[in-house]
């Protein structure tokens, strides 16, 4: 009965209590959060990516475009221009492999002016040469192959070059410009110039601080409609 006052010297264990509901709510939020935040940096690259790719591919078509564009202009302009006689210094012939056919495509080296000491490198695709399928060309012979180049080197030989008066280093082909290919060429250039164009704006448009701009002016609009509408 004495003893019932005093301490014994021992301690109760106290009972470990589960943490509140609202403890592992935030746990569970700054993991979501974490994981959220270590996934921007990698979209954030991947968008700067995909804007890059576009902006590239748009402007290697407008530089061919532009190209394709001013070829036209020179041949049109090389309708006024002497015809003079040139020389082959090498010609040779190859196939060319379309999606769903096979072509012929001749590569020149010209020789022309006094002492023949002017060169024109060009690549065309000889006018009336055969198309073939891809099953078709692979039943070429070499005697073919070395017949058709003899022919159309031969003509490219015979038909000389258009020559500037103004700038000597400056020929095109007698038979392209003859033959209309400027047509075929501006054709080219503004379809090019046109499709990058349209594939640069969207590339610049894509860029991620530009999409969150307009994200942020499209959220300002949408308050102040809703502001208008509660008001009225």
């Amino acid at each position: 009965m004495a003893n019932r006052g005093q301490d014994t010297g021992r301690r109760v264990p106290r009972i470990a209590q589960a943490p509140s509901a609202p403890l592992y709510q935030r746990a569970g939020r700054r993991r979501r959060q974490t994981t959220e935040s270590s996934h921007i940096p990698v979209k954030y690259a991947l968008r700067c990516f995909r804007s890059a790719i576009l902006l590239f591919v748009g402007g290697f078509l407008v530089l061919a475009g532009a190209a394709a564009t001013i070829n036209s202009a020179i041949l049109v302009r090389a309708h006024a221009w002497p015809h003079v006689p040139a020389i082959v210094e090498r010609c040779e012939l190859s196939l060319r492999y379309g999606k769903s056919s096979v072509t012929w495509e001749a590569r020149a080296v010209f020789r022309y002016g006094a002492g023949q000491t002017q060169q024109y490198d060009t690549t065309w695709q000889p006018a009336g040469s055969p198309v073939y399928s891809r099953s078709a060309a692979s039943n070429i012979s070499r005697e073919q192959f070395v017949a058709f180049t003899k022919t159309y080197c031969s003509a490219a030989a015979n038909d000389g070059l258009r020559v500037s008066s103004m700038f000597p280093g400056i020929a095109r082909r007698n038979d392209a410009v003859v033959g209309g290919a400027w047509v075929r060429e501006i054709g080219f250039g503004l379809f090019a110039v046109v499709g990058g164009l349209v594939l640069c704006a969207a590339g610049i448009s894509l860029l991620p601080w530009i999409e969150e701009r307009k994200r942020n002016a499209a959220k300002r609009r949408t308050r102040r409609t809703c502001g208008r509408v509660s008001g009225s």
